[in-house]
């Protein structure tokens, strides 16, 4: 009976977040400015480096402190599940051809690294190298489902749904469901949170689906951590204009990177008649509209999901260097945060998955060496260097600026009261453009090309 009534607050409470899918009244919550001001790069291990490990990666950290990087996000370290069952692997992890039961998203125990990584102390020295450069932080947490064989499948079994005829439900990738609006399971994940705050003293998480999960518990567990780690910064997988009002600091810019901008170079027929860019321009419109004032955006082009599933045909071969740096330069002047994938500072375009590290790892050394390569870094190191610089990349508004070409080319300047304007205008496309701004400001730009620089004041 308990349960059953924790449940249903649980739920009247998820149902009254909910009613406030328009929050652009509130004033999303305070972020501090270490996530703000920064440029946050994503380390998937298995093939960040050789090794595949975590003192691999850690080899790499001066390196990323220089390039301009403020937070570093390790996929999922804690131990997976070994279940060699593949009827209960995702579909994604089968058609990887790797025959490795090891899902970073399967957990198999949330309170210790995996063996294949290293060890709980090599995730210790990793953070500790990490902020004696001057980085953050973050740990992936996956709370919405874990592996077959999990620790907590076998002593807690009550955290799970199940079916009426017992059964217990699975996620779409066939993974066991927790139900997060049963409060035993809401104190362990607490308890997982409070764990590596405390004991890995990181800085901040990603939150993999948390639109899978009740903004109740998200709220909860918030306000709960916060008292180990005022500071602290939570991002949610998520596009729920809610999520930002209490909860998270930020969340990932899936409207715009995922299902607007990608599709369209892509030549995705659903996406053909949207009008192109100014699609793109009129989805951030929309997300404004909803969203708490000041709400933040992760802002990719690439991640783990997007590498993983183009196998040999990378987003690098597919579209080719310069359309790739363009939507880089744009996702470091619109709003928000950038957020850059392994390897994309050298224009990496070989295959890389979650599932396996055989022949799927970044040669730095030869990959690194490339004039592409070295061109990609020196303007991923001067971009960074500007958001330093500009604080109107930072905290100031977005003003569209009108073109003659909008299904082509995005205009547009970052204002702050005391600061200088920074100007960006983009021709997302092959051919040689003659464009003229609202403001009688003309340009002529290569196919690809872009302006992307402050404005005397």
């Amino acid at each position: 009976m308990k349960r059953l009534f924790a449940t249903i607050a649980c739920l009247a409470f998820g149902l009254a977040a909910m009613a406030q899918e328009n929050c652009s009244h509130f004033n999303a919550r305070h972020t501090p400015a270490w996530f703000r001001e920064g440029v946050s790069y994503q380390i998937m291990p298995r093939c960040f480096s050789e090794e595949g490990t975590l003192k691999g990666a850690e080899k790499h950290l001066e390196r990323l402190a220089d390039l301009g990087i403020s937070v570093v996000y390790l996929l999922p370290v804690n131990v997976a599940d070994t279940d060699m069952d593949k009827s209960k692997w995702s579909p994604r992890q089968l058609a990887s051809g790797f025959n490795d039961p090891r899902n970073p998203y399967r957990a198999g125990d949330y309170f210790s690294v995996d063996p294949e990584y290293g060890t709980d102390q090599d995730l210790k020295d990793f953070v500790n190298k990490a902020h004696s450069l001057g980085m953050k932080v973050f740990l992936d947490l996956v709370f919405a489902h874990c592996g077959p064989a999990a620790d907590v499948v076998k002593n807690h079994p009550e955290y799970f749904l199940y079916k009426e005829n017992g059964e217990m439900e699975l996620t779409r990738w066939n993974f066991p469901k927790f139900d997060m609006n049963y409060i035993g399971a809401r104190r362990y994940f607490k308890s997982v949170m409070s764990y590596y705050l405390a004991h890995y003293n990181v800085d901040g998480f990603r939150c993999d689906v948390a639109h899978r999960i009740p903004i109740s518990f998200w709220e909860e567990a918030r306000a709960e951590v916060e008292a180990l780690k005022p500071d602290l910064v939570i991002v949610a997988e998520s596009s729920r204009p809610y999520d930002m009002r209490y909860a998270f600091d930020a969340e990932y810019n899936w409207s715009i990177g995922r299902y607007a901008m990608r599709k369209i170079l892509d030549k995705d027929p659903e996406f053909a008649d949207k009008g192109g860019m100014a699609y793109v321009r009129s989805q951030h419109g929309k997300n404004a509209a909803v969203r708490p004032k000041g709400a933040l955006h992760w802002n990719m082009t690439e991640n783990h999901d997007f590498a993983t599933d183009d196998f040999e045909n990378r987003q690098e071969k597919r579209w080719g260097n310069a359309c790739c740096e363009l939507q880089l330069a744009f996702s470091f002047a619109i709003d928000g945060v950038p957020f850059l994938f392994n390897g994309q500072e050298i224009a990496h375009a070989k295959r890389v998955s979650l599932f396996g590290h055989k022949d799927c790892w970044i040669d730095w050394k030869a990959d690194g060496a490339t004039e592409v390569a070295k061109d990609r870094t020196a303007k991923i190191k001067a971009w960074a260097k500007m958001r330093k610089e500009q604080k109107a990349l930072s905290y100031g508004a977005t003003e569209w600026i009108d073109n003659d070409h909008p299904a082509e080319v995005l205009s547009f300047k970052r204002t702050l009261e005391g600061a200088a304007d920074v100007l960006f205008v983009g021709n997302f496309s092959d051919k040689e453009l003659k464009v003229k701004l609202a403001n009688g400001a003309k340009y002529t730009l290569a196919p690809w090309a872009y302006v992307f620089a402050p404005q005397k004041r």
